[in-house]
């Protein structure tokens, strides 16, 4: 699977000044601030960013089933940071845990029902089946 770089878009789309309430509706429908890219909205650098359909729900709460995830491959990889990476020649979307005193790195799921996935630094750092891809920056759910 190879990624499909983000095409910039010319369209522009109104944003409501109000946040939307999940119970009583707003009727200040006619309050819109100037209009918005999406894309720049959504990528703050978008030569280093691509987009992933997501399958599966090893990270549900944080990233649904179908969503679509913003990956940046021009931020750095730092524990805490939801990665996307190729672990044994396949792709994942794990939460890194960096643990350089055992020599290993933990890719974690937000699902608990799924155990984390450890990988071990070799001598030199260089993986050979496993690479972090680019940081996750954004995470659409299509309803």
């Amino acid at each position: 699977m190879q990624p499909i770089p983000v095409m910039k878009s010319n369209s522009l789309f109104s944003l409501s000044e109000f946040k939307a309430a999940a119970g009583f509706p707003n009727p200040a429908e006619d309050c819109l601030s100037k209009p918005i890219s999406l894309d720049t909205l959504l990528m703050a650098r978008p030569n280093s960013s691509f987009l992933f359909k997501v399958a599966g729900d090893s990270m549900i709460p944080d990233i649904q089933d179908g969503a679509i995830i913003v990956v940046d491959k021009s931020l750095k990889a730092t524990t805490g940071r939801i990665v996307l990476a190729t672990l044994d020649n396949e792709f994942v979307v794990k939460r890194l845990k960096l643990e350089p005193e055992n020599n290993r790195a933990l890719f974690v799921s937000s699902n608990t029902e799924y155990d984390p996935i450890v990988v071990e630094f070799d001598d030199e750092n260089n993986w050979d089946e496993n690479v972090i891809w680019g940081v996750v920056t954004s995470a659409l759910s299509i309803f």
